[in-house]
């Protein structure tokens, strides 16, 4: 039973920390040319999943996470959550509509700058100012999304999952109950 004891609580131990790092936001960004609303989900700094919709020069969902394409968008898709949250200078990168879109932040003395660049138009680096630097990200927003409440039943089957357990470990207490004996 000391053993069961020991296994359930390190499954428990493991899968709670591995829920806690998960984490979904709800995340909004406006510039000049494009708004972007959506959710990211994280694994500690990680982003690893991404999903809203762009507007404004474009209308489109966003297809999901992309890694480096060319030699003029990086990405490490990491996040900080240190208020405020901000983006890495390489940033995330993602698609929408059939074009990449790289949100990323610039060193401004004390503070960053953040652009929210697009191969829209072109994806000629040099010429297209939506490409390079980008466009300039006006306002935006991170906020955790709540974890579901359980459901009562959910709460019910926990308990008497517990109450089981209990159960077991009150019968095998009693004495006369049969008891495994190790080999001498």
């Amino acid at each position: 039973m000391r053993l069961l004891s020991l296994i359930l609580g390190v499954a428990v131990a493991v899968g709670a920390t591995g829920i806690a790092n998960a984490t979904t936001y709800d995340f909004t960004i406006d510039s000049a040319n494009y708004d972007v609303a959506g959710q990211i989900t994280t694994n500690g700094s990680l982003i690893t999943s991404i999903s809203g919709n762009i507007t404004g020069l474009l209308n489109a969902p966003i297809g999901g996470l992309d890694g480096q394409y060319n030699i003029y968008y990086t990405s490490d898709n990491q996040i900080t959550f240190a208020p405020p949250p901000y983006v890495t200078n390489a940033g995330a990168l993602f698609d929408a509509g059939g074009y990449f879109f790289n949100v990323y932040s610039v060193a401004n003395g004390p503070t960053f700058d953040y652009y929210l660049s697009s191969t829209q138009f072109g994806a000629d680096y040099f010429t297209n100012p939506l490409f390079n630097p980008g466009d300039l990200i006006l306002n935006g927003s991170v906020t955790a999304v709540p974890s579901p409440t359980p459901l009562p039943s959910t709460w019910m089957m926990m308990i008497a999952g517990l109450l089981v357990f209990f159960m077991v470990g009150l019968r095998r207490s009693e004495p006369g109950s049969p008891r495994c004996v190790g080999a001498a």
